[in-house]
């Protein structure tokens, strides 16, 4: 597939910001852990050249394009060992063995995608170009304040930020800043399936409009355990409860469970 061959244009509601360089896109994926051995989705392939990067890479490459004009760009170019599929991911059946994701992702869709990225159970890997401060949202500490996204991610993922783009790197130039975020599934997740939607309840309850952690979690734990807590976890009870990290805000989960 030769990347930047076609010109079919942009459909600005799709929020489309194309990869300018093959040699970025090369660079992205020379520095993931996309292999020979692996089945890797990509989300909005867009002009290819991700495509042409991950095809030489990988054993196999689905490329998901929900613009039909652009889908029907890249198949003549297409190597033997990518498919494209014109589809909307949100409605894509994602495969059913272990495959990873690689995306440049349209900044609008971001939240959506990720939702659904972490949902699929055959999923190992991402890697997604996404805006800096949705990125962060993702991530939480030590990048930014922990969020109900970040905390509701991180005992079942690992989330990192591993790459800053420059708004050049794109085009149209976009008017926010990008990065790259991987995401990577805990070989054994810090919270059992069985916990996750009392995890979740309690994620969403503590990050409220409570000022402190003091006042946050007072319905839940004595004041003495709470200043026990403070003192093992290290953090101030007059804390807001956006700056505790998702380690602290776990090891209060793990108490409680224990003790109630």
């Amino acid at each position: 597939m030769s990347g930047q061959r076609t010109r079919t244009p942009r459909r600005p509601e799709l929020s489309q910001h194309f990869l300018r360089s093959g040699a970025l896109a090369a660079s992205l994926v020379a520095h993931s852990s996309v292999s020979r051995e692996d089945l890797v989705v990509e989300i909005g392939p867009g002009r290819g050249l991700l495509t042409h990067a991950l095809a030489r890479r990988a054993g196999r490459v689905i490329a998901v394009e929900i613009d039909a004009g652009l889908a029907d760009s890249l198949r003549p170019a297409a190597r033997p060992n990518v498919d494209v599929v014109t589809c909307d991911f949100l409605r894509f059946s994602a495969p059913n063995r272990p495959h990873k994701v690689f995306a440049n992702l349209p900044f609008a869709r971001t939240a959506d995608i990720i939702r659904r990225v972490t949902t699929t159970p055959t999923l190992t890997e991402a890697y997604l170009v996404v805006q800096r401060e949705a990125a962060e949202r993702f991530a939480g500490c030590p990048y930014a304040s922990e969020t109900t996204r970040s905390l509701s991610l991180k005992p079942w993922w690992h989330v990192e930020i591993v790459r800053r783009l420059r708004r050049t790197d794109f085009a149209p130039v976009p008017h926010v800043d990008a990065v790259l975020l991987w995401l990577l599934r805990r070989d054994k997740p810090l919270i059992q399936k069985a916990e996750g939607d009392k995890y979740l309840r309690f994620v969403e309850s503590q990050l409220g409009t409570a000022p402190s952690v003091r006042l946050a979690v007072r319905r839940l734990l004595t004041y003495n355990q709470v200043r026990r807590l403070a003192r093992d976890l290290r953090f101030s009870l007059d804390a807001r409860p956006s700056e505790l990290s998702f380690e602290q805000w776990l090891g209060v989960y793990r108490f409680l469970a224990i003790h109630r």
